[in-house]
């Protein structure tokens, strides 16, 4: 009897302790996986090959996975288990591992070579077609030269084999593959089965992703949950994540000090003061101002527009406006870009730039000189011009501080048309305004940014038209020669910033809020490209 009330008491005790040390190993034990952040603007889309905005990459980084992904700055592997290169730089042989899509069906290599050809062809009508520009006839077949997709350089040689071939070696690859918001696979039957309803809905998207996303309710939340089909579901810890959309900033920092949510996707200058333990990042976005060049228009006059460039004070507005981290720039190329350690920026340099505190009497000559060629006596004299503003906080006192400037400095008005943020871009995209703010993300490739603005490319929102700078953009392309490509990107680099149709402003910094028991949170280079998959709760 005793030795039975002995074992039994050994066993309990055996338990207790084995339960303490388990919970003492895993901090998260116990607590509910639940990540709920706030954000002001919703996804545009889940179409990977029309993807072209910050918060679908946000959401798409969750619920997709690419051959390999960045993740808290490295390159990790994703479905390709491993990588080959061939000896000349040009072949890329990935191997994939055993995935499965979220409805259980193995990924397989065809479902990236469908969704990369796919972005390619022409009927797609994607905007993002130049991320795959390194890659063999895929400029050919996406401008019509060539219309038999088998001559691009994408390869599936079995469901678990895909070979990339490149045009020349080009040491950006992996990087923008990694980083690139258009690399992910797509199903083909599910867009078969959809046709144009194909991604506007949880229930018509799949991905192979760390998480599901279960619930779209379009400009209030989306609700995303952990994806037991995963490959890797053992490192995801969080069981949901919920992003509640409030375009009202001073709604959304009020849920998050009472507790309702948990993050702050972003947040203005004016909470950085009120909540000094904000998280901060920056690099991977250039701002700046587009011109709206249609033939015959104010803005499609040089000089006016250099007037307007030379006079804002850009180091006077980041300091007073900008959030933590927000950097002047006074050229095109990102000089947070490297290659072999050093910036290109810095080895390239350009003896043409824009001036970080302005220059008035400059802008003056111009400012006389456009209106001696417009047939004009006065500043008065100007046609309406018309600055489209996205409805926030920043973009408001952007707005506020760049007509304050051409007024004071030049006499020029500017009239301020405020609009929610869709229709905002869909001004923007209609050629409907004179001047428009924009942020692109840089890439990892300093021809990345460029490239937006060589006659045809759908991300050339100025209209500008320059066949000089065209040919040199094409021509580095092609060009195996890093030194030739590099030198051929400065002088293209020198024609824009002498004719100004776009003027950099600043490569923005992001602030965000988060309570001390979220976990694993990561803010990665492209502005608030906040990184949750391995996030967990620790009250």
């Amino acid at each position: 009897m005793k030795r039975t009330v002995l074992l039994i008491v050994s066993l309990i005790l055996f338990v207790v302790v084995f339960t303490s040390f388990a919970f003492a190993e895993d901090p998260v034990a116990g607590v509910p996986q639940v990540f709920k952040f706030g954000g002001r603007n919703d996804i545009m889309t889940l179409d990977v090959s029309q993807m072209n905005d910050e918060m679908s990459a946000l959401i798409m980084y969750a619920i997709n996975e690419g051959l390999i992904r960045c993740n808290k700055g490295n390159i990790i592997m994703g479905i390709a288990e491993s990588y080959n290169i061939s000896e000349d730089g040009t072949v890329y042989t990935f191997h994939l591992r055993d995935a499965n899509w979220s409805d259980g069906v193995p990924v397989t290599a065809d479902d990236f070579k469908y969704s990369f050809l796919r972005t390619l062809n022409p009927a797609t009508g994607s905007s993002q077609v130049t991320e795959f520009d390194s890659v063999l006839n895929a400029k050919a077949y996406y401008t019509g030269e060539i219309t038999d997709e088998s001559k691009v350089g994408i390869k599936a040689f079995n469901d678990k084999t895909l070979v990339i071939t490149l045009i020349k070696k080009d040491p950006f690859f992996l990087s923008q593959l990694a980083q690139g918001i258009n690399y992910y696979p797509i199903r083909q039957d599910y867009v078969e089965k959809y046709g144009k309803t194909y991604a506007s809905s949880p229930e018509t998207f799949i991905g192979c992703g760390p998480f599901v996303l279960t619930k779209w309710v379009q400009a209030a939340s989306l609700t995303m949950e952990k994806n037991t089909s995963y490959w890797d579901a053992d490192s995801i810890k969080l069981d949901k994540v919920v992003e509640l959309i409030i375009p009202d900033e001073n709604t959304l920092v009020g849920m998050y000090d009472l507790g309702e949510v948990d993050a702050v996707y972003t947040v203005s200058a004016v909470q950085t003061v009120k909540h000094p333990n904000y998280g901060t990042n920056s690099g991977g976005t250039l701002q700046y101002l587009a011109f709206n060049n249609v033939e015959g228009s104010v803005m499609d006059n040089v000089n006016f527009s250099k007037a307007l460039s030379f006079s804002i004070d850009r180091a006077a507005i980041v300091k007073a406006i900008c959030l933590p981290g927000t950097s002047v720039i006074d050229r095109i190329i990102d000089p947070s870009i490297m290659l072999d350690g050093e910036s290109i920026a810095k080895t390239y340099l350009n003896t043409t730039r824009v001036p970080e505190n302005g220059d008035i009497e400059q802008a003056k000559a111009y400012l006389k000189q456009a209106l001696s060629e417009m047939g004009l006596s006065s500043a008065s004299d100007l046609p309406y011009i018309k600055y489209i503003c996205m409805d926030s906080p920043t973009h408001k006192q952007y707005a506020e501080a760049l007509q304050a400037r051409w007024e004071e400095t030049l006499d020029v008005h500017v009239d301020i048309n405020i609009l929610p943020i869709p229709q905002a871009i869909g001004a923007l995209l209609s050629g409907e305004y004179d001047i428009f703010l924009v942020g692109q993300s840089t890439g990892v490739n300093p021809d990345t940014i460029l490239k937006n603005f060589t006659i045809g490319n759908s991300n050339n929102y100025a209209n500008w038209s320059n066949e000089e700078y065209t040919e040199l953009i094409n021509l580095q392309s092609d060009n195996s020669n890093l030194e030739e490509r590099f030198s051929q990107l400065q002088q293209a680099e020198a024609i824009i910033l002498d004719q100004v149709p776009v003027a950099p402003l600043w490569m923005p910094g992001s602030a965000y809020l988060y309570h001390d028991y979220v976990k694993g949170l990561y803010y990665g280079r492209e502005t608030g490209a906040i990184e949750f998959i391995y996030t967990y709760i620790d009250k």
